[in-house]
């Protein structure tokens, strides 16, 4: 999918949000699913649109309710 404005990638979202805290901490809300882990990347589905995670040590604290919580040093995060 190829993204031309930021009024795309919102509308792709529904109702999702992100919450970075530095580089250390994600929360994001309304996550449908987890699609790849590993401790450099992490992929999860926010409905029409995935967003990649990279970084270094990654772990998913906790995914309850479509709410996941990410902790490790957090270095890119991208729409795919």
């Amino acid at each position: 999918m190829k993204l031309k404005t930021l009024k795309n990638v919102k509308e792709d979202m529904d109702n999702c949000a992100i919450e970075l805290y530095g580089n250390k901490r994600l929360i994001v809300l309304d996550c449908k699913c987890v699609v790849d882990y590993s401790q450099d990347h992490i992929v999860l589905n926010l409905g029409e649109l995935n967003l990649k995670i990279s970084g270094k040590n990654l772990v998913a604290d906790s995914f309850v309710y479509g709410q996941t919580d990410i902790n490790g040093e957090i270095t890119s995060l991208e729409f795919v």
